[in-house]
């Protein structure tokens, strides 16, 4: 690749060792959309493209660190967004999944001259993503780190599924509390009606009132559909025996002009 820019990009190449015969290329440009993010300042943000399974937030922040100046925060996305990546709360109960393959990075510097900086950089020298403080495991080396990581702890594990339901129960008190505040009649007398279903203190969710219309309304369709059923059969037999007792008539007319026509003639 010859181009230094491509589609407005800055293209620059990034090797993984600095021995390194292969390297693949990122794609560099400022960050400027009409959706602001107040951690992602449009003249302090760099937007890049082309971020390897290789790449994290750790040696991308120490990678433009050494050339551009000091980073403040790296974020890593599977597609383009004016947010920021969730938090996870737990470290073996994650609600997101991991992202695969290639994805972006919004590279925020801590002053505005980074940036420009990073724009500027020879798309002839290529990076060098590990250096003597940043490793990055491969290959093997990678492969076991990630199955050691897969083996969970079972004294953190305990512990955070503890904080979980000890966090769920709080917050399941304090709704029933404030759902019994809101049964308690105020000065004027008057009470806030809840939904709840049948049995006391038992709130219904939106879910189970969906559920519930929907079965009721099931019930309702198949006993119109039986109704229709047994009004066709009535009026289709109904129309029949109309149609028989006409035919039956125009039959006897029939008999009857045939007998007033009739002529006898036994020598013909």
């Amino acid at each position: 690749m010859d181009q230094d820019e491509i589609c407005g990009y800055k293209v620059i190449p990034l090797k993984i060792y600095k021995d390194s015969a292969a390297h693949h290329y990122l794609y560099l440009k400022e960050h400027s959309i009409r959706e602001k993010c107040p951690e992602k300042p449009s003249d302090r943000t760099l937007f890049v493209l082309g971020v390897g399974e290789e790449c994290t937030e750790e040696s991308l922040s120490a990678l433009f660190a050494k050339h551009c100046g000091r980073v403040k925060s790296v974020y890593i996305h599977s597609k383009p967004t004016s947010s920021v990546p969730p938090v996870e709360e737990s470290k073996y109960f994650r609600l997101h999944g991991c992202i695969n393959g290639f994805k972006i990075a919004y590279i925020v510097f801590e002053k505005e001259g980074s940036r420009e900086k990073a724009m500027n950089l020879d798309s002839s020298v290529p990076l060098v993503l590990t250096s003597k403080d940043v490793t990055v495991p491969f290959g093997i080396e990678k492969w076991c780190k990630e199955y050691n990581d897969s083996i969970p702890n079972v004294d953190e594990m305990l512990l955070d599924i503890n904080n979980y339901v000890g966090n769920y129960d709080m917050k399941e008190s304090a709704n029933m509390e404030k759902e019994k505040a809101l049964g308690e009649a105020d000065e004027d007398g008057w009470v806030t009606v809840t939904k709840r279903g049948r049995k006391p203190g038992i709130a219904r969710k939106e879910s189970i009132n969906k559920k519930i219309m929907k079965s009721e309304k099931k019930k309702r369709s198949k006993k119109e559909l039986l109704n229709f059923y047994r009004f066709q059969i009535k009026e289709s037999k109904m129309n029949s025996l109309m149609k028989l007792r006409e035919k039956f008539e125009e039959d006897k007319k029939k008999i009857a002009v045939l007998k007033q026509t009739r002529k006898f003639k036994p020598f013909a």
